[in-house]
């Protein structure tokens, strides 16, 4: 199969592994509106976050000492869960009213050009993300100078952890990650401004850590990357959910850190081998079209219809059909 040539007639570069996917097709919107919903969305759920953090890091705050009981931990439960549901709402809410859906903010699973759920993208975004937080977590370990209170450790504070780190998986990908990236770039903001508002946010409330913020800051740069190469949210909302729970449990029972590592060992070893199989699967392909056909003439970069019939658009690159894609099929399949 010959390598299709834009209508300039210089051949496209292929995509590679560490290239950024395309941005979804969206109207766009004024900096003043993009720049409003955000620092709005932002500060209604972190604003007493970084209140608190400047509190931690003056020394004004001292660990907490609270009875351990279900009385005190079930109403907090209840906050968190109700938290978790009002982040997803408002920013739904937003987007909606800007043409922006879930699928596109990431709310869904990486899948293959037939459909289905992508396993091996998948793993290796999870393999991704392991290794985000591992690199940022050993920086901030040896770099921090200040920690969040402790709790006693009891059955009710160890279940109210995980409940806490679930909110924390969700709401800060969702709000600091998805929210952030998305409405700036459709307000067409460039690329060195996005990224700096997403680091400023994130580590806007992580400062009690003093230099350790830096890890966060590392571990939150590599985040993004893995956001803008796959444009999915879930694996990284799971991951920073089960990093911060197996750190929170672990302190109680030192097995949940044995499981940990044994869980993150497997996904690493599983990550290149799905890739390995999968590369080995597309080689043949290059003998004939495929269920993705080369368009005849020269196409240039950019949304084209679907040649599957699964999505509405798939992003071309003036090379080959790549796994971006954009809304559902408006027909039958």
């Amino acid at each position: 199969m010959q390598d299709a040539q834009t209508t300039s007639g210089a051949t496209s570069a292929p995509e590679h592994w560490w290239s950024p996917g395309p941005d979804p097709v969206l109207a766009p919107i004024s900096a003043k509106r993009a720049y409003g919903e955000v620092l709005f969305v932002f500060l209604g759920f972190f604003a007493t976050g970084i209140v608190a953090a400047a509190l931690l890091l003056a020394g004004r705050y001292k660990d907490l000492e609270p009875s351990g009981n279900w009385a005190l931990y079930s109403t907090q439960m209840v906050d968190v869960v109700t938290q978790i549901g009002l982040a997803v709402a408002m920013v739904f809410l937003l987007a909606e009213r800007r043409g922006v859906t879930l699928k596109t903010l990431g709310l869904s699973l990486p899948r293959g050009s037939d459909g289905r759920v992508a396993v091996g993208r998948l793993t290796r975004i999870a393999a991704w993300a392991i290794f985000a937080l591992f690199v940022g977590g050993i920086v901030n370990a040896l770099l921090q100078s200040g920690h969040l209170p402790t709790s006693q450790s009891s059955g009710p504070a160890a279940l109210f952890a995980v409940f806490d780190s679930v909110q924390a998986g969700i709401i800060e990908e969702l709000v600091v990650l998805a929210f952030v990236v998305v409405t700036l770039r459709q307000a067409r903001r460039p690329w060195w401004e996005v990224t700096l508002v997403a680091l400023v946010l994130r580590g806007s409330y992580h400062i009690y850590y003093g230099p350790g913020v830096f890890g966060i800051l590392i571990w939150a740069a590599l985040y993004y990357w893995i956001y803008l190469r796959f444009r999915t949210l879930i694996p990284l909302m799971v991951c920073h959910a089960a990093w911060d729970t197996v750190g929170f449990l672990s302190e109680r029972w030192s097995v949940v850190a044995v499981f940990g590592l044994l869980a993150a060992a497997s996904i690493w070893i599983a990550a290149p081998i799905t890739w390995l199989v999968e590369r080995g699967d597309r080689a043949p392909a290059l003998a004939w079209t495929g269920p993705l056909p080369v368009p005849v003439v020269a196409v240039p970069p950019g949304w084209h219809p679907d040649p599957s019939g699964v999505n509405q658009w798939r992003w071309w690159d003036g090379y080959r059909w790549t796994e971006h894609v954009s809304g559902p099929a408006a027909y039958p399949t």
